[in-house]
């Protein structure tokens, strides 16, 4: 609210009290507001609180938001009496004594220890209502390791996406490589009996200084593409962000080593969708120029920077036709 009523900066502020509380759930809730928040000058102060955080904690800025993935109360099995368990799907499954599911916890009975049962009923309203912000918030981080090409040491690979519940589907469902040099050398399958799978379903073992990153459709061929794809579909695994089904988009002959992509030029669309469009796939507008308009997007990545350029509209729009320029590239950090 406050932001919403000009009082940006006292956010930004609780945003900072709220990366010092020693509980790892308020810097879940700072990592939260950093990777998508309405307004982007609150969005800039948790992202600053944070990296101050990892410099105090002598790591860096993904390795702390690693750290603070909760457990939500689970072991490594992934159960906790009632029996609760974590989905494939990341979703939260009941079941009985017997086995049998369950649509929700059953509320306290007559029988039950009445205030250690209704403790343990808003615990796991509690849980579900976290677990549901924590898996919306993992998908989004994994999105951002994808497109930017983040690589885990096989240690911290471990740690992580093994041994931390709620990061186990995900090491499921999503293929992975090795890479050397930043250049794709194997790709494999994290199995729920936790061994490792080659393409030609053969077991794989890990190398020993092994760097791990999300596999991108444009680094397989496609017939590696094609066979992951079915083994997947064989073991009837849904993948929790999209990896192999992702559109693909290569550079002609002439385009190579060039710092601008024209092949946009004069595309005409509605302003209003393109504003959407743009920033739900995590761009910013530009510079605000004279009486309110802008005439560009961008987005940065760990090292790359982009711009979409446009014919240019008023910041929230006119429902009006705007025509597409060129993409250019730049070094992230460069342009202000």
């Amino acid at each position: 609210e406050w932001p919403a009523n000009a009082r940006g900066a006292m956010a930004c502020e609780a945003v900072r009290a709220l990366a010092l509380s020693p509980e790892p759930e308020a810097l879940l809730k700072v990592d939260s507001i950093a990777s998508k928040f309405k307004f982007r000058q609150i969005r800039a102060a948790a992202s600053n609180a944070l990296d101050f955080a990892a410099s105090q904690l002598g790591m860096t800025r993904e390795e702390l938001s690693d750290r603070i993935v909760p457990d939500l109360g689970f072991d490594e099995r992934m159960e906790r009496s009632f029996i609760v368990t974590i989905t494939p799907e990341l979703e939260i499954q009941v079941r009985d004594q017997e086995g049998k599911k369950l649509k929700n916890m059953p509320a306290p009975g007559k029988r039950d220890e009445q205030e250690k049962a209704a403790l343990a009923y808003e615990e796991f309203k509690s849980m579900k209502k976290q677990m549901k912000a924590v898996v919306s918030n993992q998908k989004q981080r994994l999105e951002q390791a994808l497109s930017a090409k983040r690589l885990w040491e096989k240690g911290d690979w471990l740690d992580l996406f093994t041994k931390k519940p709620v990061m186990h589907p995900f090491a499921i469902g999503l293929i992975w490589g090795i890479y050397k040099e930043e250049t794709l050398t194997d790709s494999f399958r994290y199995m729920e009996d936790g061994s490792l799978n080659t393409v030609d379903e053969e077991e794989y073992e890990l190398p020993k200084e092994a760097r791990i990153g999300l596999v991108h459709p444009v680094e397989l061929t496609e017939e590696e593409l094609e066979t992951w794809k079915g083994q997947l579909e064989d073991y009837e695994v849904i993948q929790p962000i999209s990896q192999l089904d992702r559109p693909v988009y290569r550079l002609e002959e002439e385009e190579k080593g060039k710092k601008s992509l024209e092949r946009f030029d004069g595309i005409q669309m509605n302003d209003l969708s393109l504003i959407g469009k743009m920033q739900s796939l995590g761009w910013y507008t530009g510079s605000v120029q004279d009486a309110g308009c802008f005439f560009e997007f961008y987005r940065e990545d760990r090292e790359l920077g982009a711009e979409l350029h446009f014919s240019g509209t008023y910041i929230a729009g006119q429902n009006e036709e705007v025509t597409v320029e060129s993409v250019r590239f730049y070094r992230a950090g460069e342009v202000k």
